[in-house]
Order: structure tokens, then sequence, then C-alpha cells
């Protein structure tokens, strides 16, 4: 995670202006990197990415040499021992996977239904566009709201927009796997930490691809009195990239 906005790559122009880490919350205490930047564990081909994920837009492509993903932990499957998580990440990686990532029709909600109040499905509509296909009863009673339909984008810290896109994009199209320990502020003023963990599905053919979401939310830690709004990744203190077979960012 990145103390610094979603950094520009020499050459590039970034697609908008530069706020503060949606990793961090713009805490300029923490270190621009974890360390020095880290080798691919495994590179992935252009060709690689296309079989997987299908042909990637223009604007895409613009947005991800844009700059870089926020840096976090290598991983092979969830670190933050949430049980539930690890379940659905199992099942996940049990489904035919003949582009290397399970499509999305493939995905029988009635295997996981334990667990479908608190699933999300994201599809990504655009570089600006990330928008909620389906949304679990639990998710929408926490949040007070249904967000069917609903942008993912407006839901984080403005400042933020460009690297929650950026990052989203990389699960998306690298593909990866991605979980993170995370701070929301819901528009009754209530704080709470969520684990979410989010999973890549190939959508059918000429269709972008899909996000399968998980969310934990724990006890309220918090109430914040200020703008009723709700606010995603108002703060993440952990954030994992998992390798499914095209490596992470790193």
């Amino acid at each position: 995670m990145s103390a610094s906005a979603c950094r520009a790559r020499p050459g590039n122009t970034p697609l908008t202006s530069h706020g503060p880490s949606w990793g961090l919350g713009g805490d300029p205490s923490r270190p621009s990197r974890l360390g020095p930047r880290r080798t691919e564990r495994r590179m992935f081909a252009l060709s690689d990415k296309h079989r997987a994920m299908g042909r990637v837009p223009e604007t895409v492509e613009l947005l991800m040499n844009a700059c870089d993903a926020s840096p976090g932990e290598p991983a092979d499957e969830p670190l933050l021992g949430v049980a539930s998580q690890t379940a659905v990440f199992k099942y996940w990686r049990s489904l035919p996977r003949p582009s290397g990532i399970p499509d999305a029709s493939s995905f029988n909600p009635a295997a996981v239904k334990r667990y479908l109040p608190s699933l999300t499905i994201l599809s990504f509509n655009s570089p600006d566009e990330i928008s909620h296909r389906l949304v679990g009863t639990e998710v929408t009673s926490r949040l007070d709201a249904d967000l069917t339909g609903a942008n993912l984008l407006d839901f984080v810290p403005p400042e933020t927009r460009l690297q929650c896109a950026r990052d989203m994009h990389e699960m998306g199209y690298r593909p990866c796997a991605w979980q993170a320990r995370h701070v929301t502020r819901y528009a009754s003023g209530l704080i709470s930490h969520v684990m979410t963990l989010y999973l890549p599905l190939r959508a059918p053919e000429g269709q972008p691809p899909r996000i399968l979401g998980m969310h934990k939310s724990e006890e309220t830690s918090g109430y914040d009195a200020g703008d009723r709004k709700t606010v995603f990744g108002a703060h993440f203190e952990r954030m994992v990239w998992i390798d499914v077979g095209f490596g992470v960012p790193g």
C-alpha cells in the first residue's frame, strides 16, 4: 500500500488528479512502499491475460499504464483468518477454469448458500464505473441501502477514487484475487472494520470481467457525526494480493 496516490509511471499522464492512496487513507507517517519493488512471482504474458479475461479495452490499458497498483502482501490464499472467506475461496478454486479463471456461469449460488447474504458481484462497465450486479441481504441490511446497480467508485473517498479504480482493474484484468481489512464509515455515522475478499470471474464473451466479493463486518468501533455518507475504504490496515495463476502486482 502506497502513501502516495496512484503514482504516475515515467512517460505516462495520470487520468485524474492525485490524492492519497486508498490503501492507507493518506497517512503521511507510512512509508511510500513496503520495501524494494518485488519481482513478479509469475510474469504473465499478454496472451495469457487475453485468454483469461478477454480483450482489454484501450481505456483500461490507459488506466493500468497510468500508475502502479497499491503494494500489499503476496499470497496464494486468503490470510486474514476469516473462515467463511476461506471457504468461498476454496469453492472458487474448485470451479472449472478452462481459461485459467472460472466462468461466471459456473458459479452456483446454491453451493455457497449459507454465505449468500454477505456476497456481492461487481461488473467492470468502464474504468470509472464498477457496478454492483448483485448485493446480499446482509450487506444491504448493514448499509441500510440497496446498492444494486450502484457504482462502487462513488463510495470511496474522492481523493482515492483513481487508485481504487486502478486496484480493482488489476483484479479483473490481470487477473488476481484480493483481500483486505479496512474501515467503512456508514451513513448512520457508525464506523466499523470490514474484511473483504474479491475473486475474479470471466464473464460471457464480449462482456467485461466480473468480481465475486465477500464481506465480513466486525463490531462497531466508533462514531462520526460529520458527513452522513457511506464511505468504503476510509482507511486500510492490511491488503493482500492473492496469486491465482497470473502473478500479483509488486
